[in-house]
């Protein structure tokens, strides 16, 4: 949840290799971790955190 609380706390403008770089050290300090491909009907939750954060940034422009 932390990387998910630093990529929504990221400005617009930053460039993505600092952005992954910004993740990776964060998933750095996590001994075991993974990246895998959920459908989103399968994972509501996260979808809506990832509408909020889209409407957020609509709002600041």
């Amino acid at each position: 949840m932390e990387t998910v609380v630093a990529i929504q706390n990221e400005t617009r403008n930053e460039l993505d290799s600092t952005r992954i770089r910004r993740i990776h050290q964060i998933l750095s300090r996590v001994r075991h971790w993974g990246i895998r491909h959920i459908p989103r009907e399968h994972n509501r939750e996260t979808d809506g955190i990832a509408k909020q954060f889209k409407e957020r940034r609509k709002g600041l422009q």
